[in-house]
């Protein structure tokens, strides 16, 4: 499974999302929720392509994950306490939590952005300002 597409889409009163129909099929009952640590932006994670992004954050050390070190089974706590369980409801939408949607300035205009593995919550504005200052580096990419 691989999520791609932009989407914009309206949170309601109570933060839920209203997933995109195009994605639905891709997403089972659950998903894992984080304030993404690199960018302004909410990461949604189907639940079974959670796990294999957090071990991956592993994979440059020479031994990878390791229970057995301080420093690994620290990190590995972060991750998880910044991750939260959610389920989609019978309406396809899913609540972002208040103290994420504060963090990453995410109010009521939003865009939904599939990133091969999860996807992204972006404020709209935001969004479309790092789209266009990354056209150059795109053109870089396609061209060189």
């Amino acid at each position: 499974m691989i999520l791609t597409g932009s989407f914009e889409r309206n949170l309601d009163a109570k933060g839920r999302l209203s997933l995109p129909a195009a994605l639905r099929d891709d997403l089972a009952s659950r998903v894992r929720i984080l304030p993404a640590p690199d960018v302004e932006a909410v990461y949604v994670f189907p639940e079974d392509q959670y796990e294999a992004w957090v071990m991956s954050l592993f994979e440059k050390q020479e031994h990878g994950f390791d229970r057995r070190n301080p420093k690994d089974q620290k990190l590995m706590r972060l991750l998880n306490a910044m991750a939260t369980p959610a389920e989609i409801d019978s309406a396809n939408r899913i609540a972002l939590p208040e103290s994420f949607r504060s963090k990453k300035h995410l109010e009521r205009e939003v865009t939904v952005v599939g990133n091969t593995d999860h996807l992204e919550i972006w404020d709209r504005e935001t969004w479309n300002r790092m789209q266009t200052e990354a056209e150059d580096e795109l053109m870089d990419l396609f061209f060189s």
